[in-house]
């Protein structure tokens, strides 16, 4: 009798990786307008005024890294992408309990398979 190997260890993937992996998997799903949100700000130097200001982009502190459109709904799909060993922080489960609030299917992901699951859920009118 031979001794069994233990299986090998999972690949640990960036949350980059991840996030490039859905976006590829949900953005080729029909009826789906899928949308990065990167939030952040950046300081412009305005030389009319010649003055500094701070301009914001993005849905905001704590919003889901993808959003996206269902049709023929309209509702909000947004996925908040973590890795194997990310954690959701506080402002981000504000924001996904608001938009709850307004109806849009939010979700935690850590792979493709899994927002294709979540999507499914989205697409039958299930809450996140």
């Amino acid at each position: 009798m031979s001794a069994r190997r233990p299986p090998a260890p999972r690949e640990r993937k960036p949350e980059a990786v991840i996030l490039r992996e859905i976006m590829i998997a949900i953005g080729a799903e029909p009826g789906v307008l899928l949308m990065r949100n990167q939030v952040g700000a950046v300081e412009r130097f305005d030389e009319r005024t010649n003055t500094t200001r701070v301009e914001r982009y993005g849905l905001g502190v704590g919003s889901a890294d993808l959003v996206a459109i269902l049709a023929p709904s309209g509702r909000w799909f947004c996925l908040e992408v973590k890795s194997d060993t990310g954690s959701v922080e506080p402002e981000q489960a504000k924001w996904h309990e608001r938009a709850r609030g307004f109806g849009a299917f939010v979700a935690v992901v850590r792979s493709a398979d899994e927002a294709k699951a979540a999507l499914e859920r989205a697409r039958r009118g299930e809450q996140s």
